[in-house]
């Protein structure tokens, strides 16, 4: 592939943050291929795109994860640090996914962003459904959970469990097929971020042609209120996926030495337990943000 030959899955594991830009590149290309050929599924073949772009460099990237971890091996303790560095290269692809799709969110026409953004915000709509429904808010009844605190942990730890396992067996089945689902999620959030920032244009309609850039970045700034609880939960999903994504490696290359799977299955149950806590976490610094 010709990003493959100009950007390298070492030079990636070097310096992550080429992520960011390979993000704003593949996202942008896929948005208006997808747009120009098939308009009625530009919401979804975008991310698609996205993931067909990226995946030969990420296949790159876990062949010499994978390399290291059969030659080197690792004590427990080293754990975190052994794969600092993929959740480092995730990060950086998924913040650079959401800025992007945010961005052409804020400057595309309105008939333009409404193809491309269909199923986006169809699932943004959904989400305030669900959370009327779960409050009671319009209807003036208390709600599903209304303040309880645990209902809501309960509601939002079981749809994250959800995601989290169809990442790892995504990753697990495909290597790296879970990047469809980290940058869907990407996608809805840089939604929610260029719909607000569009709600706050006419606050700054004095600044004329800065009223744009003033409103956009108080939309980040607003979407600031979704890191409390989301580092948690984008930390589950990517650790989730780097297991998967591990033990499919294993067994598309037929390494059974047995150093190599125990090493292996234990970074990767490692992994996926770590997953799990940060989604605990996660699950109740919402939970109480939305009870409280």
């Amino acid at each position: 592939m010709v990003l493959e030959s100009i950007v390298s899955g070492i030079e990636v594991r070097r310096h992550p943050l080429v992520m960011m830009f390979l993000a704003a590149i593949l996202s942008s290309l896929g948005i208006w291929t997808s747009y120009y050929t098939f308009p009625e599924s530009a919401s979804v073949l975008s991310i698609g795109f996205i993931t067909i772009g990226i995946v030969p460099i990420l296949y790159t990237i876990f062949i010499l994860e994978e390399a290291e971890e059969a030659s080197k091996g690792g004590k427990w303790h080293s754990f975190i640090s052994r794969h600092f560095d993929i959740v480092s290269i995730y990060s950086w692809f998924f913040i650079g996914l959401i800025l992007s799709y945010s961005i052409w969110y804020v400057v595309l026409p309105t008939e333009v962003s409404s193809v491309v953004f269909a199923e986006q915000n169809t699932v943004i709509q959904g989400i305030g459904e669900l959370r009327t429904e779960l409050t009671g808010q319009l209807s003036g009844s208390s709600g599903v959970c209304g303040e309880n605190l645990w209902c809501w942990f309960d509601v939002i730890l079981q749809n994250n469990l959800r995601v989290l396992f169809l990442a790892i067996i995504l990753s697990f089945v495909y290597g790296v097929g879970a990047m469809f689902l980290i940058a869907w999620n990407a996608s809805v959030i840089g939604a929610v971020i260029g719909k607000d920032a569009l709600m706050l244009l006419p606050e700054y309609a004095s600044l004329g042609a800065f009223a744009p850039i003033a409103a956009y970045f108080h939309g980040l700034i607003k979407a600031l209120g979704l890191v409390p609880h989301g580092i948690f939960e984008v930390l589950g999903y990517f650790v989730g996926a780097i297991a998967g994504a591990l033990i499919s490696i294993v067994v598309t290359k037929g390494h059974y030495r047995k150093h190599e799977i125990k090493q292996l299955v234990k970074d990767s149950l490692g992994l996926i337990l770590l997953a799990v806590i940060f989604l605990l976490i996660g699950a109740l610094i919402e939970a109480m943000l939305i009870a409280g």
